[in-house]
């Protein structure tokens, strides 16, 4: 049997393409990683790499080699968390992705409780962005999801994996600065009005399912940013033009910073959904999902402006 270490080592030389810089990554001698490789293309009687003075790529068959070793990796460590798991019942980490849509302060609070129930296993929390929560549920980035997308792909309506339930509604509004042009136009603004100028787009963090929803007409300029968070701060200096959960805009609107405009053609109602994968469901995710609740209280803590937290609070 071919030992893990020997798996990484190559892992490594294949992504730097350098066995100094592969034995620098690993912490390890540049003469014990060419070792090490060279006695695993014996084993296999197969060249992995092709070597020259500056740098090495990898043979066919070492491409078939690193694409079947990345995923017999992640087995091996998905075996060790569902070993623990099944003999204590708790996850070793749980991993919780917030869509960029949900106000994040709430977040802190689960963090603290949880930790006081279950201090031993690990929490991860990241960020995604529309149909990345979607991508990131179904490609174990994560085993939970707030705030996914209302549109659910196929892959996660046909597989039994998954489970979901709404979070209630989630509007939107179009917003500029009080000095962009759009804010002097008087009547509601049409498509062909809004296109004349630079629209403020949110990268979606999908890695392989279609990008989601962005208000981008036909030929219109765009600044793409990662966050409704940045997005606020280009609104506001008066770099263009987007919507806005209504939650993040009301604190900006209120205090005069930007401003609500009407217009047609565009929905501006809209929803979304906790998800998260049953699958091999421990006592971890099952805790999360009674702490979160159920569909009002879900809207209340997590779609809502409050009003008594300051300007920014909710921005992601």
């Amino acid at each position: 049997m071919i030992p893990t270490d020997s798996l990484e080592i190559v892992r490594a030389v294949a992504h730097f393409r350098n066995f100094t810089a592969a034995a620098k990554h690993l912490h390890k001698v540049p003469s014990a990683i060419s070792y090490t490789v060279r006695k695993l293309e014996e084993r296999l009687d197969v060249q992995l790499f092709l070597r020259d003075s500056k740098r090495v790529e990898l043979t066919p068959a070492g491409e078939h080699f690193i694409k079947h070793t990345d995923r017999l990796l992640l087995e091996l460590e998905e075996l060790e968390m569902s070993t623990r798991q099944m003999a204590t019942g708790w996850e070793q980490e749980l991993r919780i992705a917030l869509d960029n849509v949900v106000n994040q302060g709430m977040v802190y609070d689960l963090v603290r409780d949880f930790q006081a129930v279950r201090p031993e296993t690990n929490l991860t929390i990241n960020t995604e962005v529309y149909n990345g929560s979607w991508d990131a549920l179904f490609h174990n980035r994560c085993q939970l999801v707030l705030g996914a997308p209302k549109i659910i792909p196929d892959n996660i309506l046909n597989n039994d994996r998954f489970e979901w339930k709404p979070m209630g509604s989630l509007s939107w509004d179009f917003v500029v600065s009080p000095d962009h042009p759009l804010a002097k136009v008087s009547e509601p603004l049409t498509q062909d009005v809004i296109r004349e100028h630079t629209s403020i787009c949110i990268q979606d963090t999908s890695r392989v399912f279609q990008h989601g929803y962005n208000l981008l007409l036909d030929d219109q300029q765009v600044l793409t940013v990662p966050s409704f968070r940045m997005a606020i701060e280009c609104l506001v200096k008066g770099l263009g033009s987007t919507i806005l959960p209504s939650h993040f805009a009301k604190p900006y609107i209120n205090a005069g910073q930007l401003i609500r405009c009407e217009v047609v053609d565009i929905p501006m109602s809209d929803g979304c959904f906790l998800a998260w994968n049953k699958e091999n469901m421990g006592n971890g995710l099952r805790w999360v999902l009674e702490w979160l609740g159920e569909e009002d209280w879900l809207n209340k803590i997590w779609l809502q402006h409050d009003n008594n937290k300051p300007v920014g609070y909710h921005v992601p």
